[in-house]
């Protein structure tokens, strides 16, 4: 099943407006806020504007609701990500802007579901956070082709490491929630990620230490 493809859920009741945004965004909230086990579904209700016994109208337990929530985020970062993989771009180095700006802002319209996926993820059943899994793999790889193009000197497992600090450090704002603008924080964290992914890598050696002569 494709985390970015949300399956139906049956046992919604036909001719009325689906709450399913709102319930899932109440959910999130909360598990994110309080962890998954301390939100009941009577508080994901009175959260989200209905009452808890609604809810089991659109899913079939707690679990499941989270499972779903964490597949409709993301669905939206997959969108947003193979947008910003197929913008064009002038040279390697604007193809890597464009995949590190675009990752920060969809990230950050994400923040709960990315933070709830980050706390809560050991409480998914394998058959949902496995191809989450292989997606980060696929958004982790396009990640280093366009850093490798700006950097051919660094070797895989640089590429790969660098990589994992920089996703690392743009899902670290989703663990608190920012007083900073948005726009600005947009600018701050894709500066802030481009400067380390542009970096040289350091020289291993302690300092002072002189290279051994031969």
């Amino acid at each position: 099943m494709s985390p970015t493809t949300p399956q139906p859920v049956p046992g919604g009741r036909r001719g009325r407006p689906s709450r399913r945004p709102e319930i899932f965004a109440a959910a999130l909230r909360l598990f994110r806020g309080r962890g998954f086990h301390a939100t009941s579904i009577n508080d994901i209700g009175a959260e989200a504007g209905v009452a808890g016994t609604a809810i089991y109208s659109h899913f079939a337990t707690k679990q499941e609701l989270l499972a779903e929530a964490i597949r409709e985020g993301a669905g939206r970062i997959g969108a947003g990500m193979r947008a910003a993989v197929a913008a064009g771009a002038a040279t390697p180095d604007a193809a890597l802007e464009n995949v590190v700006r675009g990752y920060v802002e969809v990230v950050l319209d994400n923040a709960d579901m990315n933070a709830c996926y980050v706390l809560e993820s050991r409480n998914l059943d394998p058959e949902v956070g496995q191809p989450l899994l292989r997606s980060e793999r696929g958004l982790r790889r396009a990640w280093r082709e366009r850093l490798l193009a700006v950097r051919p000197e660094l070797s895989a497992d640089e590429a790969r490491t660098l990589v994992q600090m920089a996703i690392f450090s743009i899902v670290a704002l989703c663990m608190h929630r920012s007083r900073i603008e948005r726009a600005a924080l947009v600018e701050l964290a894709t500066s802030f990620v481009l400067g380390a992914l542009r970096s040289g890598v350091p020289d291993p050696r302690p300092h002072g230490n002189p290279s051994p002569r031969t």
